[in-house]
């Protein structure tokens, strides 16, 4: 998993960065047992699903304020979750994927793998994808009912006999899909992965992506590893961050982004070019392993993240 990733020595690289320490900032809604953890979360609105170890499923419907405990009878650990308007799908261990229909109770689903599934994502058109080791990528086109795989000329791509762990994946309501994972590969789809393009290779992981928008998105990876598109993931900048870190997650909004990972919690209210080093809680001990927020009909933000222990933090 993700949160097993080695930690590196928090250097400064370069970035413009700050220290934010002041109590209150963080807020503990949610706490389990030292063996708990959690893997993902994922809102639609003010409803919410966090996921981890042992089937552990909670839920929210106050953005996040509030949480009920809650399980599915899985064996091995959730680490993925996507929430849509009427069907989410979670993933995770041993080629598990489990979808739920409304208020439904949750159902497995044929996944034919047996791989690690790390991550999912879907549209409200019913295209779904989830992604896991050792290039594991599958792909449904009825809200994750039938999943079949996507083959990739792995040789071709890194020039070596080798399949990347595929760690994230973004579906957008246009179908373009994008996927993120080992030797800092992106790979984007604009035909709904019909065919793709490699946008993105290096020498690190990339762990994360999100878009906030049909054009502004971040990755994040290995070794304080931040990168930025304005074009839509045709094009990657790196952003120099002020830790050398594992990160693990990544959230942003028109004011704020934020990056989750292994000791690290960094905020950005300039879309990237400065940071601020939370350092409130544990947050410089311990790890959070994913990270999501809801923006209101205010403009105001409400951000979660989630991971050791089973602990889910507001943001404030």
């Amino acid at each position: 998993m993700l949160s097993a990733a080695l930690c590196t020595g928090c250097l400064s690289v370069g970035a413009q960065a700050s220290e934010a320490n002041s109590e209150g900032m963080l807020d503990v809604v949610h706490q389990g047992i030292v063996h708990d953890a959690l893997y993902d979360v994922c809102f639609l609105g003010q409803s919410g699903l966090a996921v981890g170890l042992a089937g552990t499923v909670l839920t929210t419907d106050d953005a996040g304020s509030s949480w009920q405990d809650g399980a599915m009878e899985v064996d091995g650990a959730l680490l993925g979750v996507s929430c849509g308007q009427k069907t989410s799908i979670a993933v995770g261990q041993t080629g598990l994927i489990m979808r739920k229909e409304g208020d439904a109770a949750w159902a497995k689903m044929d996944s034919g793998t047996d791989q690690r599934l790390l991550s999912v994502s879907a549209n409200e058109a019913g295209l779904a994808v989830v992604v896991g080791g050792f290039g594991t990528v599958l792909k449904s086109a009825d809200a994750g009912l039938t999943w079949a795989p996507l083959s990739f000329d792995w040789e071709g791509i890194l020039n070596d006999f080798y399949e990347p762990h595929v760690y994230d994946v973004s579906v957008s309501a246009e179908g373009i899909i994008t996927l993120v994972g080992e030797f800092d590969l992106v790979l984007r789809s604009a035909d709904q992965g019909e065919t793709w393009d490699t946008v993105n290779k290096g020498d690190t992981s990339l762990f994360a992506v999100h878009y906030r928008d049909a054009t502004s998105g971040f990755s994040v990876g290995q070794d304080g590893k931040v990168v930025k598109t304005l074009d839509g993931g045709l094009t990657w900048t790196v952003m120099p961050v002020p830790t050398n870190e594992n990160l693990l997650d990544v959230w942003s909004s028109d004011s704020q982004v934020f990056v989750t990972g292994i000791r690290t919690l960094l905020r950005s209210r300039d879309d990237g070019l400065n940071w601020e080093v939370i350092t409130e809680g544990d947050v410089s001990v311990q790890w959070y392993q994913a990270i999501e927020g809801v923006v209101s009909e205010a403009g105001a933000d409400s951000v979660v993240m989630v991971g050791h222990s089973g602990r889910v933090i507001n943001i404030k």
